[in-house]
């Protein structure tokens, strides 16, 4: 406490610091269920008195963010009274969640509504969350599908509502549905530009498996490098033996420079280099893809960075427009990714 402030003023810094992150916590649905934790609880996690809880709350109870049910707990408020829009994406915990709050910041910016949706990457919870958004009478259905089955979009289009798919398009050259998307071949070509310019020639691949973004990143590869990558491999998971074993064939390989999609292979691959006394990026250059914990990396990761908020954002925009003319011209929206350049690549000592 400084001499000016008294004990008041600073309870009232503290109560309004917490308020601003559970507000960001909000904004990034940390809490997908709709529920606060306890006061308790959330006393415990920021290290901060229940009075400051409470103090915190009332400020956002004020704002209309959250309302307490008496016995029962805080909860999150439905915001705005415009159009119910119904939001079906496969997880929660990764990638998505900032292409969620993009979704919510621009619905509320409208007045509009979400209700959210995970169907964690099953067919058949998608099709029951779908179900379930359409029961609801929602004005209109933005959704990540998972694309297993190829007759799962001419369901779609018999709903009866319009559909905006999200990251979900760029793979299917036919597709009439809107979408909003990110561009990951061009994600990729920048990667390896960058990787060029630093005088890498030698350059390899490694993948998570993913039937949606792993062969755009491998199409973006190949016509960057006007060929097939130094060394490729793709799994459904990879182990830290695996990474180990893939790091011998780039030092047989006289590889100087890695792609990995995505963030968590990066790490892998960057961990096994310094395990076997390689200087990252010193003698092996290493780039990331999604930009989700990229920073976290032991040697911060350069990363292929989607700009997911604004996919989110923009695929309300789409979504709006065709609510406001039905039969106005149909939108296919890219978004290029940025690169973020971190300390895992520097120039080819070769």
């Amino acid at each position: 406490m400084s001499a000016s402030e008294t004990p008041a003023e600073v309870r009232g810094h503290k109560a309004r610091r917490l308020a601003a992150e559970l507000r960001r916590g909000i904004a990034e649905l940390r809490w997908p269920a709709g529920k606060l934790p306890t006061e308790a609880e959330l006393a415990r996690e920021q290290g901060v008195s229940l009075n400051t809880v409470r103090r915190a709350v009332d400020l956002l109870v004020q704002d209309g963010l959250v309302y307490r049910r008496q016995g029962s707990g805080m909860y999150i408020a439905s915001i705005g009274t415009g159009p119910l829009i119904g939001v079906a994406v496969p997880s929660m915990t990764y990638y998505y969640p900032r292409i969620i709050t993009g979704i919510e910041r621009e619905l509320s910016r409208h007045g509009a509504k979400m209700l959210l949706r995970s169907t964690e990457w099953d067919s058949r919870l998608e099709a029951e969350a779908i179900e379930s958004l359409i029961a609801t009478d929602v004005a209109g259905l933005i959704v990540v599908p998972g694309l297993d089955d190829p007759t799962s979009l001419d369901a779609l289009e018999d709903l009866g509502v319009p559909i905006v798919l999200v990251e979900r398009g760029l793979e299917l050259p036919a597709t009439q549905h809107e979408f909003v998307g990110s561009n990951h071949a061009a994600g990729a070509r920048a990667a390896v530009k960058h990787l060029q310019a630093l005088g890498h020639t030698r350059i390899a691949y490694l993948e998570r498996t993913s039937p949606h973004t792993a062969p755009q990143i491998r199409a973006g590869l190949r016509i960057g490098l006007r060929g097939e990558p130094a060394v490729f491999e793709s799994l459904p998971r990879w182990t830290s033996a695996d990474a180990g074993r893939f790091l011998d064939r780039l030092v047989a390989e006289g590889v100087t420079a890695a792609v990995c999609f995505a963030d968590r292979e990066a790490t892998l691959l960057v961990n096994a280099a310094r395990q076997r006394g390689l200087d990252v990026p010193g003698e092996l250059s290493v780039i990331g893809y999604d930009d989700e914990v990229a920073d976290l990396s032991e040697v911060p990761l350069t990363a292929v960075s989607p700009a997911k908020a604004d996919v989110g954002r923009l695929a309300v925009e789409v979504l709006r427009a065709r609510l406001a003319n039905p039969d106005g011209p149909r939108q296919q929206l890219s978004l290029i990714p940025d690169l973020v350049v971190r300390a895992s690549t520097g120039p080819s000592l070769r």
